[in-house]
């Protein structure tokens, strides 16, 4: 990484909800890290929330947030334990090896199904549910999702962002078998789905509108990176696509609970919150139990 990449990183590490008040600790963190991954080349048991854990390797390119600040997706994953109750169904579309699912059941005690595609991942995947004892509430699918049943080529060598291969790929690849959301989990009522497929978020979508408009879907965590581009798509295209379904964006703030209308999708971040009925969510988010992240209650 050059100069310009790492004083972007230490930015980012922070600049982190998590991190107020105490920078020159986040950046011996940040340091920690990057000197202790390069040595060791070693799996990292690492806190998330409550008594979470996540098993996670620099595989994955969220791996540095997730050793600085626990929390890499400070607002939607705070979202996720907060709204989430014991008898409802997260389902987690890339998985990868498991950070929001373990989050729904571990710490909110809902059920969870997550896909994830790639062997190797949804290994990882497997090996994070043991670890946190949730495998009577998380069941994992290896399996890609879209808008029709076929098997598709996807890389398998890019970690948290591996996707759908759409040009000649030079790197390590998987064919994966992939079906229709609304296919693998029928009538089932799904309360929250959060959408991390590095583009291929429409094909998905598409394949997901009997789930999307059944009104027990409260909200879904997208994340909208340009990377639909590949696949023909905007993220402009996909945000129209969500909100013909009656979701509308947001921002989260953990620490007052409150939800913030958003014009379009978050252009200041990575992921959209999408929320159907913002008031009534409003008043399931305000009567969660606190959520402990470090030293912090939220």
């Amino acid at each position: 990484m050059r100069i310009a990449g790492y004083t972007r990183a230490i930015r980012e590490v922070t600049g982190h909800a998590l991190n107020a008040n105490r920078t020159w600790r986040a950046i011996g963190d940040y340091l920690r890290w990057n000197i202790g991954r390069r040595l060791l080349r070693a799996d990292y048991v690492l806190p998330m929330a409550n008594d979470a854990v996540i098993i996670l390797s620099d595989r994955q390119n969220y791996a540095t947030l997730s050793f600085t600040c626990a929390l890499w997706d400070f607002e939607e994953m705070l979202f996720l334990t907060h709204l989430l109750r014991p008898d409802d169904l997260f389902v987690d579309i890339g998985a990868n090896v498991g950070g929001y699912t373990i989050l729904a059941s571990a710490v909110a005690g809902a059920r969870s199904i997550a896909f994830e595609p790639v062997p190797a991942t949804y290994a990882e995947l497997l090996r994070n549910i043991r670890v946190n004892g949730i495998e009577d509430l998380a069941q994992g699918h290896q399996l890609g999702l879209g808008d029709t049943e076929q098997t598709l080529s996807m890389t398998a060598d890019r970690g948290g962002l591996n996707h759908v291969v759409a040009t000649q790929w030079k790197g390590a690849t998987v064919e994966v078998a992939v079906r229709r959301l609304d296919d693998v989990i029928g009538q089932t009522n799904c309360r929250l789905m959060k959408l991390d497929a590095e583009g291929f978020e429409m094909n998905i979508l598409r394949g997901a509108r009997k789930t999307l408009a059944n009104p027990h879907l409260a909200a879904l965590i997208v994340e909208l990176n340009g990377s639909g581009e590949r696949y023909g798509y905007s993220d402009a295209s996909v945000h129209q696509e969500i909100t013909s379904q009656g979701f509308m964006p947001h921002r989260y703030d953990p620490c007052t609970r409150r939800l913030i209308a958003l014009a379009t999708f978050n252009q200041g971040s990575l992921n959209t919150l999408y929320v159907r009925e913002a008031d009534e969510t409003m008043r399931v988010l305000a009567g969660a139990a606190k959520v402990r992240v470090r030293d912090r209650d939220f």
